[in-house]
Parts: structure tokens; C-alpha cells; sequence
């Protein structure tokens, strides 16, 4: 052995290996050696190992024989180990002829020894009779491990033994064979011939094979174990400290962690070589390996070159995604793999899974990706019936389903249907999708056709109602003949309302009633509040409900969950529309609230206690759980629900004062859902937008939202009164009072036919009031008539009502109404008409000579906009005095309307920039403006005119 004790050679520098880190494609100018990836570095966790070969050529080149076999796992370093050795041979004297084992050369006779020969360097006459002895030989060949042949050519075996033992008497002999398990028969066959007779010769014999399920040359193997002169070496998978060492000679890959890289590889040397070469390329520098191209071609090859039985149970793992029992892996390989489990513990050795998983995600997909897709699409169907037959969950087996996208099944659209619910109630609404429409490939039959059509409409609403529009010509269908089961009628009717279409809603209804048993309680507990919602959102269409025929909920439903949130669904949805908002009502809102999460069954219910909230004025309230109920469907990913609950949250803002988050959620629910799948409810987000565009000041956004197309039976609904109002109160803030009494107008009109008049969500009096005061009319009526019309808890209403009718009263008696006017408001909550009633109250002040008074209610009021980012609604200085000679009423009459916007809010102490911003004007337009009210008023400057202007700024608000 010390004949070769640290013998080292130079590097060929060819970087290209296969497999173990073989030579193949090597262009190294040695001949029948290679040195690549040695770099002259002893092999990890090898020692012992390669003393013993070292010893094996001692003895050999001293006239001793033999053989030694090295097995392990696919990767764990045989190949560079037989390099290593044969390096030290060579450069020892010896001569070295090598054969490789490959699946597709395994059917050529006499193939691996053809390689061994093809190597020897022989003479042009010798060559000749190898390939005539090889031939012979190719033309007898045995089967399996046994006799080469009934009659097996022994002199031509001889004569390839003789030309050896020739080599072996000039030189010292290694023959190497890699990947025996793969080589031919014929070839091991002859090996164990060769083996008997160089007991006495200068011949080793190295020969790698990869352990898995069986030995594949048995035969072999008890031979080698009955010679004295055989040796068996078991190459194991590196240890942790073995993986350290390893990434110790990279420095180049910075600080690494051994304990993840062991985890990845498993302890393959061949794994772990293609994860640091994929490190450099995709993450450098970071300590956790990134598994890229270069590890999933080595997991590839490991499959490959191992044990048969291991590429169709890494198959099978893959496409199930998990760990699979015993009997379950034995019924799904069990055709194309003898011995399953035995490929489980060979996949398992070689370092590719762990605990029955892949270790790292890339492996899976690498197997999966090697699969043509008919493979997949086969073994994906194979796993869903096994997994159907052994009891899997529908969504397990659904799928696999998916994957193979096959419905054909007569279990199948049961099993998808099912599968779909689960994937609901996990919020998974893409594979709830994908499983329906799968479904819908396959259904058979009207019924099971309407069903799956309806399960399909419902779905989809949850990502975009306007998708689900494709499900609605099969279903009204059979909604109009009472075909639908009660639950798809119902959502059919909500869905035909929500795109504006209240006839077929209607009829449809009216079929389900006519279709159910009227002693159902069950149907009358769902048809309820459908009732009650389309009353409600088309009321003067609720006439052509069969009222008469429509089944009230018996008092019994009251004890089921159920039962409980219809019920009291349907009783604040008829507040809603009556105008009733009574205690009961809210505390069933927030009984709602608190005891039931949002889903495809409560959130009609949910957003009715929210509607019900904000109508009663508790704002506070009303934020809170819609903040938690935004929040769930936001990490559920469920876009409708978000777009309803966000259009809801932008109402509560935008009555809180805050007009950014207004304008934020507003903008959010026209994103989450396009503007053309909200259908009527647009009008809500839209009105809000418009509303806070209006306020401030920023008419050309206002402009823009207008040209945002509106179903006009929009107009038929409350949402529409909503749309309408928005557009009064861009009119008044532009001066076009005559338009915007027409719109307030059309407002109380619709209200007075439908009925539910509330003021705290449509204030439409107010409104015209402020429209008439602009035009010297009186409204002083229509004020107090909204006054009487409050409950206690509508103090933000009452706060607008009074500053109102604060404007429609006698300047001396202003002060104490804004007073009030501000505590309402202040208890209300809604920050930015109390800057608006502070300001007011502060120049009534002034006007009554209360300086000091007026002076600390401006201060309030920088204070109160300062906070909520509402500077802009209060003007930089406070009036220092009025005119000491006011011009004339004459005077004044001389102004323009545009002119006197302007000189109304220089009066207040508005800034240039700031009168600009609130009439969506240029700074240069003031300018002229001012010039023009100084010379027809003949004054000559801005705190010389007169305050009385100031009372005109209730028309630009």
C-alpha cells in the first residue's frame, strides 16, 4: 500500500461529468484515465476506503488477484472513487481499461466488455480477433443470471481471458465496471467467468454497482463473497460534519448553513455538488441552498440510474403530493413495479426523500416535469380512483381530478360538487371554480345540469358577479318553471336584482313560492328576507310580489341558527325600506354582528345590520365591524365581498369627515369588482366619490365620475337617490341652484311614493333648503320638517339641519342655533361639518361685535382641521371687521354669481390659492374677479368688503 500512498495527478480541467462524476465526453490527453473533479483533494468521509483499494493494488501488483465491489446509493461517490484509485494505478504503472454500465446499451450482447477491450490499446490484428471473440459471444446469449447458453462458446471466452492475462504479464491490470446493475448480461456473465482464473495474475477487478432493491447480479455477488481475494466496500451518504467539510472547500459560497444543505441533499455527494453549483447561480451569498436546474437534472439521475423500481414510485409520490401508506403505493405502482416498498427505501437511501417526502419541492417537480402529459394526466386518474376508493377527502381526490381533467367517471361530478364545498370553506374559490367546471364537463342530465350551473353562479359572484352572468340564461330558465331547488332560486333572484333586472327577479320569486311546499319551514326561512331585500332595493316594483302567497317563517324557525339570522335579516331590511329604525332593529344588527361570520349564507345579513347602523347614526359602531368584517374578506381573497363592505366603510367615512379614507375605500370597491360587475351598487361608491370630490373643490374629478357609465334602473333604487343627491350637491357647489332643486326635487318625489323616509341617510330637505336660500327663496319649511322628522340618535343630521336653518334665520339669532348646531355635531362625529358649523359660528360671532368669542371659535376650528387634515375648509385668518360703511344692496345686486363666490369667500378670509382650489379656478381668474367686485363696489382691498358676502358662502358649500 505504500507503493501508492499520496500518488496525485494534474486536474484535465474538464468540468463536464456524469452521474457519479464520471468521464464521460472527458478529452483528457491520458487515455483510459480522467482526473476530473479530483483537483488532487482527498474524498470526503473516504478514508477508509481508499486505503483499502490502495491495499487491493499493493497486493495486485504482487501477483494477487482479485476483485472488490463497491456498493451504495446512486450519487453517494462510487465513481469518484474508482477514479481516485484508477488515478493511482496509472500513474503506479498500471494498466486501465474501463466499462460502464447504461439502461440502453443493456440489451447488446457482450456490450460493457466491448468497452473494456475497445480501451486496451491493442494491435490492429489483436483488435480484429476481440471483435470476432466478442461477436461469437453476442451471437449465445443466456437469459437472466443464468448459463450464457445451452451450449456457450467456452473457447471463445478463453480467448478473451488469454488476451487479459497477456496484459496482465506486461503490466499491472485494473479494469473497472461502473454501474454494473445496468451492464449487460453477457457482459457480467463472462466477469464471473474471469473471475475464477486470476487468482495468480496482476488483474483487479473493480466493480461498482448501486444498491437498491435486489443485487442485480446474485450470481455475481455470491462468487465475489466466496473468493478470498474479493473484498466489498458500502459507501454511505455523507454526514452532517461530512456536508460541512464539504462546503468548507467552497469559500467562494460565503456563509453557509451545513445543517439546511444536509437537509436538501439528504448527504448526496452528487445532490449536494449540483446545489452548490446552482447556488452560485441564483442565490450567492445567502446561507440556505437554492435548488435549481442542476439539482433537479441530479435528482433525475439518480432516479434514472438506480434501482428499476425507483422512477415509478418517485412518480407516484410526486403526482400525490404527500406520503402514501404501504397498501396505497403498492395498488398505484403495482403493475409496473415489482416491489414498491423496496423503491420507497431505495429513493429513500439515495437521499431524495425523508419521511416518505420529497426533501425539497424542485425534486417532485423535477419528476413531474420528466413526465410526457398523457403520464401524468394516467397516473393522476389512477391516484383519484384509489384515493376514491380508500375514502379520501373530495378535495384530495378532486384534485387529482383537476390534474388529469377527467369527469367521465359516474362518481365524478358528485365527488367534484362535494369537493367544491370544501374548497368554499376553506375560501379556496379558484379550485371551487376549477372542480365546478370540471363538473360541468362531465354532468349528465337536466337536474344534475342545473345544479351545477348554479353552484357555478354562485361561485363565481364571490371573484366577479359579472363573470357568473354566463350561468344566468340556463337558470332563469328553470327558475321560471319552479324547476330551481329554494336556495339556488333564491340566489338566482338576488343575483337578477343585483344586475338590475327586478321583472325576471320578481317571476322567478314568485315561481319558487308557487314551486315549494307551503310547510316548509325551511323554504319559508329562505325566501324570507329575499322577499323583504328585493321590496327594499326596488320598492316600487315590490307590488308585483305574490304578497298573498309568500310563506311567512313559522315561529318554530326561531330555534334554529338559521332560522334566527333570516328572521331577523328580513326585520331590519323592513326597517330599511319602512323607515323605521327602532332599537330592536339595531340590536339586532349587532346581534348579527357579533354572533355570525361573513359567508355565502350570512352576508346578507351582515350587510343589512351594517346598512341598519349607519342609518341609526352609530358610526363608531358601524366602523369597527366593518373594519373586521373588510379585513376577512380581504384574507379570504373574496373581491365581492370586500367591493360591498368597502362601498359600505367609504358611506361611514365620508359621514365621519374623513374625506381621504372616503375617497380611499370608495376607490378600493370599484377596484376590487370593475364598475360594470357592481351593477345597482355602484351607485353607492360612485356617490360617495362624487360627494368628497364636491367638498373639495375638485369639480374636474367630480366631471369624471360623472362620465362613469349607471344602469338606469339605478334610478329605481335607493342606491339611485343616492347618485341623484351626489349630483344635487355638485350643481349647488357650482352655482347651478335651478339644477340641483331639481335633483332634490326628484329625490323627495321617489321618497314620498316609496315610503322610508330618512333623513339621516337621504337629508334631501336640507338640501333643497340650501338650493332655495341660494335663490332668495324660502326654506325655512323644509328644515324644520326634517327637524321633526330626527330620533334622538341622529345628532350628525340634526347638527346639518341646524346650520341649515341657522343660514334661513335673521343674522342676531344665528349664534345660539350654530351653538347647538356644533354640539350636535360634535357628539355626531362628523369632522368636517363641524369645521364647516365652527366657521359659521365664529362669523356670526364677528357679526354680533363678539370678537373675542369669535376669535376662540376660529381657533377651535384650525384645531378640529389641523388634526383631521382638513385645513383647507377654514380660512387662514378670521375677518378683523366689517366694513365700516357696507355697500349697498344695489351694489351687490351689480355682482355676477361667479363674481360674488368669490368676494363671498375673500370675506371670509379664503386665500388666492385657496378660492381657486374650492372653485376649481385658476389663481389668475380670482385675481380679475377681486378687481372687478373692488370697482363695482368702489372699494380697495380685500378687508374692506363687505361681510354681509360672507353669508353668500352657504351657496358655494
Amino acid at each position: 500500500m505504500s507503493g501508492f500512498a499520496g500518488v496525485r495527478s494534474a486536474v484535465c480541467g474538464h468540468r463536464g461529468t456524469d452521474g457519479d462524476g464520471g468521464w464521460h465526453g472527458c478529452r483528457c490527453r491520458r487515455p483510459r484515465v480522467c482526473h476530473c473533479a479530483i483537483g488532487g483533494r482527498r474524498l470526503v468521509e473516504r478514508d477508509m476506503e481508499s486505503a483499502l483499494l490502495d491495499g487491493a493494488l499493493t497486493e495486485c501488483a504482487s501477483g494477487n488477484g482479485g476483485a472488490v465491489t463497491i456498493t451504495g446509493p446512486v450519487g453517494s461517490g462510487k465513481t469518484a472513487l474508482l477514479r481516485l484509485v484508477a488515478q493511482r494505478a496509472v500513474d503506479a504503472g498500471f494498466t486501465f481499461l474501463i466499462g460502464k454500465g447504461s439502461r440502453a446499451e443493456r440489451d447488446l450482447p457482450m456490450g460493457l466488455m466491448g468497452q473494456v477491450f475497445a480501451g486496451a490499446g491493442l494491435p490492429e490484428d489483436a483488435t480484429t480477433e476481440i471483435a470476432r471473440l466478442l461477436d461469437s459471444q453476442a451471437t449465445t446469449p443466456g437469459t437472466g443470471d443464468g448459463p450464457v447458453a445451452e451450449h456457450p462458446d467456452v473457447r471463445a471466452w478463453r480467448g478473451l481471458t488469454r488476451v487479459l492475462l497477456e496484459l496482465a504479464d506486461r503490466t499491472p491490470l485494473l479494469i473497472g465496471i461502473d454501474d454494473a446493475h445496468l451492464a449487460d448480461t453477457e457482459s457480467m456473465q463472462y466477469l464471473l467467468y474471469l473471475l475464477r482464473r486470476i487468482d495468480r495474475a496482476r488483474m483487479l477487478i473493480v466493480i461498482n454497482e448501486s444498491g437498491g432493491l435486489r443485487r442485480s447480479w446474485p450470481m455475481l455477488a455470491a462468487e465475489l463473497q466466496s473468493q478470498a481475494n474479493s473484498r466489498q466496500l458500502r459507501l454511505n451518504l455523507l454526514s452532517p460534519a461530512g456536508v460541512a467539510t464539504a462546503l468548507a472547500r467552497h469559500p467562494d459560497l460565503g456563509a453557509v448553513s451545513p445543517p439546511a444543505w444536509h437537509r436538501v441533499s439528504g448527504g448526496n455527494p452528487l445532490l449536494l455538488n449540483a446545489l452548490i453549483e446552482d447556488h452560485r447561480v441564483g442565490r450567492p451569498g445567502t446561507p440556505e441552498p437554492a435548488a435549481g436546474e442542476a439539482y433537479a437534472q441530479a435528482v433525475l439521475t439518480c432516479l434514472y440510474r438506480g434501482d428499476e423500481s425507483m422512477l415509478p414510485v418517485a412518480r407516484g409520490l410526486a403526482v400525490l403530493d404527500g406520503p402514501a401508506t404501504p397498501r396505497l403505493l403498492d395498488e398505484l405502482v403495482r403493475d409496473i413495479c415489482a416491489a414498491p416498498t423496496g423503491g420507497l427505501t431505495a429513493i429513500t437511501e439515495v437521499g431524495i426523500l425523508a419521511d416518505g417526502r420529497f426533501r425539497h419541492p424542485r425534486a417532485a417537480a423535477a419528476v413531474l416535469d420528466a413526465m410526457s402529459p398523457d403520464d401524468r394526466a394516467d397516473l393522476h386518474e389512477r391516484v383519484a380512483k384509489l384515493l376514491y376508493r380508500n375514502g379520501a377527502p373530495a378535495l384530495t381526490v378532486a384534485r387529482h381530478k383537476l390534474a388529469a381533467r377527467r369527469a367521465g367517471a359516474p362518481w365524478s361530478v358528485p365527488l367534484l360538487h362535494e369537493a367544491a364545498e370544501q374548497a368554499l370553506a376553506a375560501d379556496d374559490t379558484t379550485v371551487a371554480l376549477d372542480c365546478l367546471r370540471l363538473a360541468e364537463r362531465g354532468r349528465d342530465g337536466i337536474t344534475e345540469c342545473v345544479r351545477t350551473q348554479a353552484a357555478l353562479l354562485r361561485t363565481s359572484w364571490r371573484l366577479d358577479p359579472a363573470t357568473a352572468e354566463r350561468y344566468t340564461p340556463s337558470l332563469l330558465k328553470a327558475g321560471l318553471a319552479g324547476e330551481l331547488p329554494v336556495m339556488a332560486a333564491a340566489m338566482l333572484v338576488n343575483h337578477l336584482m343585483w344586475f338590475g333586472r327586478p321583472a325576471q327577479a320578481a317571476a322567478v320569486l314568485a315561481a319558487a313560492v308557487d314551486a315549494v311546499d307551503p310547510d316548509d319551514p325551511e323554504a319559508a326561512i329562505t325566501l324570507y328576507p329575499v322577499e323583504s331585500r328585493f321590496a327594499y332595493v326596488y320598492p316600487e316594483l315590490a307590488g308585483q310580489l305574490p304578497c298573498d302567497r309568500m310563506i311567512r317563517p313559522p315561529a318554530v324557525a326561531l330555534a334554529t341558527s338559521t332560522g334566527k339570522l333570516r328572521i331577523q335579516t328580513a326585520g331590519i331590511i323592513d326597517a330599511l325600506r319602512h323607515g323605521r329604525i327602532t332599537e330592536d332593529a339595531v340590536d339586532d344588527a349587532q346581534a348579527i354582528l357579533q354572533q355570525y361570520r361573513i359567508d355565502d349564507h350570512t352576508y346578507d345579513g351582515v350587510l343589512a345590520a351594517l346598512e341598519i347602523l349607519v342609518a341609526a347614526e352609530h358610526l363608531e359602531t358601524a366602523a369597527f365591524w366593518c373594519d373586521s368584517l373588510l379585513t376577512q374578506a380581504d384574507e379570504r381573497h373574496i373581491p365581492t365581498w370586500s367591493a360591498l363592505l368597502s362601498s359600505i366603510r367609504a358611506v361611514i367615512s365620508f359621514r365621519q369627515g374623513d374625506m381621504l379614507e372616503a375617497e380611499r375605500h370608495a376607490s378600493t370597491a370599484m377596484c376590487r369588482v370593475q364598475p360594470g360587475g357592481l351593477g345597482i351598487f355602484i351607485g353607492i361608491p360612485l356617490s360617495v366619490l362624487l360627494l368628497s370630490a364636491t367638498r373639495r373643490g375638485q369639480f374636474e374629478k367630480a366631471l369624471r365620475l360623472f362620465a362613469v357609465p349607471v344602469p338606469d334602473v339605478m334610478f329605481r333604487t335607493p342606491f339611485g337617490l343616492q347618485y341623484l343627491r351626489a349630483r344635487g350637491r355638485f350643481h349647488l357647489a357650482r352655482g347651478s341652484y335651478k339644477a340641483a332643486m331639481e335633483d332634490f326635487g326628484t329625490c323627495g318625489e321617489l321618497v314620498a311614493k316609496w315610503g322610508g323616509d330618512l333623513p339621516a341617510i337621504l337629508p334631501w330637505r336640507t338640501d333643497l333648503a340650501q338650493a332655495r336660500l341660494a335663490l332668495g327663496l324660502p326654506g325655512e319649511d323644509l328644515v324644520t320638517d326634517q327637524l321633526a322628522r330626527l330620533g334622538p340618535a341622529n345628532r350628525r343630521t340634526r347638527g346639518i339641519t341646524l346650520r341649515v336653518l341657522a343660514a334661513a334665520t335673521d343674522p342676531a339669532q344665528r349664534v345660539p342655533i350654530l351653538r347647538e348646531a356644533v354640539d350636535e355635531l360634535q357628539a355626531g362625529g362628523d369632522q368636517t361639518e363641524l369645521i364647516e358649523a365652527l366657521t359659521e359660528l365664529g362669523a356670526a360671532q364677528r357679526a354680533l361685535g363678539e370678537h373675542t368669542k369669535a376669535r376662540t371659535t376660529h381657533r377651535r376650528a384650525q384645531q378640529v382641521a389641523t388634526k383631521h387634515d382638513l385645513s383647507d375648509l377654514v380660512p387662514a385668518r378670521p375677518v378683523s371687521h366689517l366694513r365700516a360703511e357696507p355697500a349697498g344692496d344695489s351694489m351687490i345686486e351689480e355682482l355676477s354669481d361667479a363674481e360674488r363666490r368669490v368676494a363671498a369667500l375673500a370675506a371670509r378670509g379664503h386665500t388666492n390659492q385657496q378660492i381657486a382650489r374650492k372653485l376649481f379656478i385658476t389663481v389668475s381668474t380670482v385675481e380679475q374677479h377681486l378687481t372687478r367686485v373692488y370697482r363695482k363696489l368702489r372699494i380697495n382691498r380685500r378687508s374692506d368688503l363687505p361681510f354681509s358676502l360672507a353669508g353668500d358662502l352657504r351657496n358655494t358649500a
